[in-house]
C-alpha cells in the first residue's frame, strides 16, 4: 500500500525520515502550492495539492501527517496539523502510527491512529497516546502517562510518570512535567520549563519551576 505525505514542510522531512528507518518509502508529499510540484523532500517527489488524494480509493493509500507547528505563549499553533488529520480521517482515510527505528515503545504502550514517534523517543509501559500526537525527537513519555489527541511533545521534552496531557496542549522543547501533573486541554508548556503545578486548559506554564 502506498504511503504519502502531507504538507512538504519542515517536519515532513523528520517523517520521512522515520519512514525510510523502518523500509518504507513514501510514493509523493504534498503541497499546497501548485509552483513546488516536481520539487522533492527528502529525496520523495511533490506531486501536487492535498486534493490529489481525494481521486484515490481510501482503501489504497496510507497518509503521514508532515505539517508540524510553532507555538506561542497564547498559541499551540496545532490547529493546522489538527484539521489536516481531521479532514481526511473524516472521510476514511487510514493514518497509521509512524515510529523511527530508533524509537523505544514500550510492549502495552498504546498509540492512537496517526501518532508519531520521532527518533530517540521514548514511549514507557502502560502509558498511552492519542490520534495524531507528535513526540518528538528524543521527547520521552514515561510509564502511565496520558497524552491526548493532537498533542505535540516536543524535541527533549520529559513527561514523567503518571502525567496527563488535555487535548491539543504544546510541551515545549526540553521542559519537563513531574510526576503526576495535569497539563490541560489547549494548554502550552514553555521551552526549558519544569512544571511541577497542575497547568489549567488553555493555560501556559513559562520558564523556570511552575
Amino acid at each position: 500500500m502506498s504511503v504519502i505525505v502531507l504538507c512538504a514542510g519542515g517536519h515532513a522531512k523528520v517523517v520521512i525520515d522515520a519512514l525510510l528507518s523502518r523500509g518504507i518509502r513514501p510514493a509523493a508529499v504534498t503541497d499546497r502550492d501548485a509552483a513546488r510540484i516536481g520539487e522533492s523532500v527528502g529525496g520523495i517527489p511533490i506531486t501536487g495539492p492535498d486534493e490529489d488524494i481525494l481521486r484515490m480509493d481510501a482503501t489504497s493509500v496510507e497518509l503521514a501527517n508532515g505539517l508540524g507547528n510553532r507555538a506561542s505563549r497564547s498559541d499551540s499553533g496545532l490547529a493546522g496539523r489538527r484539521a489536516l488529520f481531521g479532514r481526511f480521517a473524516a472521510l476514511g482515510y487510514r493514518f497509521p502510527v509512524v515510529a523511527h527505528a530508533s524509537a523505544v515503545i514500550a510492549s502495552d504502550a498504546v498509540l492512537g491512529d496517526g501518532a508519531q514517534v520521532m527518533a530517540g523517543g521514548v514511549i514507557q509501559p502502560a502509558a498511552r497516546v492519542g490520534r495524531n500526537v507528535l513526540v518528538n525527537t528524543r521527547a520521552v513519555v514515561e510509564h502511565d502517562c496520558v497524552v491526548g489527541d493532537h498533542t505535540h511533545v516536543a524535541p527533549g521534552a520529559i513527561l514523567c510518570g503518571g502525567v496527563s496531557v488535555g487535548e491539543g496542549a504544546h510541551i515545549g522543547a526540553g521542559a519537563v512535567v513531574l510526576v503526576g501533573v495535569s497539563v490541560g486541554a489547549g494548554a502550552i508548556v514553555a521551552a526549558g520549563a519544569v512544571v511541577a503545578r497542575n497547568v489549567e486548559p488553555g493555560g501556559f506554564a513559562g520558564g523556570g519551576r511552575d
